[in-house]
């Protein structure tokens, strides 16, 4: 059965009968020619993308771009909070280790503080025999 013509049906049937086909020849003609547009047309429909397939494309992308945008504000908060964390747990080694520095620091001045009386009483005794020892010495003479 002949769908209802369009346009350019009417004019390629009109065409074709005016040439001498019969119309019965003519219709099948027509009707084989709209088949393999539409043959034609379903084909491409799978691998052409329309108008309506690029919103909804754009669409679902819109929504896919901003989760992911969600999803990377997230993980930037993440990174910030564990940063602080760093920075924090960095700023208490720090401070222990500053604290340890100091210790050894006023460990070590004692130490030389106290070396250095003792070299000065060994000097102090190392002189002294010396000084007795040249006044024996010079009482032998």
């Amino acid at each position: 059965m002949l769908s209802p013509m369009g346009t350019f049906d009417t004019a390629l049937m009109e065409a074709l009968l005016s040439v001498g086909i019969s119309p019965e020849r003519a219709r099948a003609v027509v009707e084989s020619f709209d088949r393999s547009i539409d043959e034609r047309y379903s084909l491409h429909a799978q691998v052409l993308a329309t108008k309506r397939d690029l919103v909804e494309l754009e669409t679902r992308l819109s929504r896919e771009i901003g989760a992911c945008r969600e999803r990377i504000a997230a993980g930037d908060a993440r990174v910030n909070e564990v940063n602080a964390g760093l920075v924090g747990r960095i700023n208490e080694v720090n401070a222990t280790l500053s604290g340890r520095i100091s210790e050894v620091n006023a460990n070590l001045s004692a130490r030389i503080a106290e070396s250095k009386t003792e070299l000065l009483k060994w000097m102090l005794a190392a002189l002294t025999a010396q000084t007795a020892l040249l006044a024996g010495i010079v009482k032998l003479l």
